[in-house]
């Protein structure tokens, strides 16, 4: 193992910890608390702490990624690659759709969240064209 394979692991584990944090939250912390209630209940005092420690994990998790994909990419001297030009679009986007997210609507808005889940899955799939 070199040092681009170790960024490479750190890139990934990054995306692993943003993109599968937010299936976790979506199909098994949030079914929980719709069944418990949802924001009329007693449920709110444990989904609200849960979902804004993601939300700051998933923001570290995205700053991680893009540092890490920004060296990868200069290493390799991928930049002038549309799919690569794509992919830092999408993750720009990203980042302010989770800042959006977390600072101003507070994890309360489901419009930003299936546009995170979309935009996410596009970087997924962008990245698997490079």
């Amino acid at each position: 193992m070199d040092i681009w394979d170790f960024v490479l692991w750190i890139h990934l584990l990054a995306m692993a910890m943003f993109v599968g944090g937010q299936f976790f939250l979506g199909l098994a912390v949030v079914p929980v608390y719709l069944k418990q209630g949802g924001a009329g209940s007693p449920a709110v005092e444990w989904l609200v702490p849960v979902a804004r420690r993601y939300g700051y994990a998933s923001l570290v998790a995205l700053a991680i990624a893009f540092v890490t994909g920004t060296i990868m990419a200069s290493h390799l001297d991928i930049w002038s690659e549309t799919e690569m030009s794509i992919k830092m679009g999408l993750v720009l986007v990203a980042i302010a759709l989770v800042s959006l997210h977390v600072f101003i609507a507070h994890g309360s808005n489901k419009l930003l969240q299936g546009l995170i889940l979309l935009d996410s899955l596009a970087i997924v799939f962008v990245a698997t064209l490079i």
